[in-house]
């Protein structure tokens, strides 16, 4: 599932954020990746089901192991170059209920690409145990994206992730 980017952006701190103007404000930098699940050729995102429960439904505390080579957008000799991985967990923290229509998991994945890492985390809710769409926050970074900020669009297809980070 989840996320690589592409530049080292500093980031400002918090009193220099409400003080910047236009001029001094940090640039943004879009970078789009594929990211495709390793786990073991299976299609699943690599489910640990909580003890005494069935994987074939989500449960509360249900495991949810993210491992994908991240790789370029652009094909190149039939295939997409593979340019890091991803590796992290969602836990189940919602499922089904009168008053909670959807599952949602909290999820906390790091993305290893040229240069260095980037930590990502949010929720990510399903209907039918499928992702949906969301958009995840860049909560720092090592090696030359030290400092960086941002959010993550996740879209997902049957085949692959889309992952389209928005950095400062």
């Amino acid at each position: 599932m989840i996320i690589a980017a592409g530049a080292a952006l500093t980031a400002c701190g918090t009193a220099g954020v409400a003080a910047a103007t236009p001029a001094t404000a940090a640039a943004t930098k879009t970078v789009r990746y594929f990211a495709f699940d390793i786990n073991n050729g299976s299609t699943d995102p690599g489910l640990v089901p909580v003890p005494g429960t069935s994987p074939a439904k989500f449960a509360q505390g249900d495991e949810l192991i993210i491992n994908d080579q991240v790789t370029s957008t652009h094909l190149v000799k039939g295939g997409y170059p593979i340019v890091g991985f991803d590796s992290g967990t969602c836990v189940v923290t919602r499922i089904p209920e009168k008053n909670a229509d959807q599952t949602i998991a909290d999820c906390v994945v790091s993305v290893d690409v040229k240069g260095g890492t980037l930590a990502v985390q949010g929720a990510i809710h399903f209907k039918s145990q499928q992702p949906e769409a969301a958009t995840l926050a860049v909560t720092g970074g090592t090696g030359s994206f030290s400092g960086a900020v941002g959010q993550v669009g996740v879209s997902f297809t049957k085949n692959y992730e889309i992952f389209t980070f928005t950095l400062k």
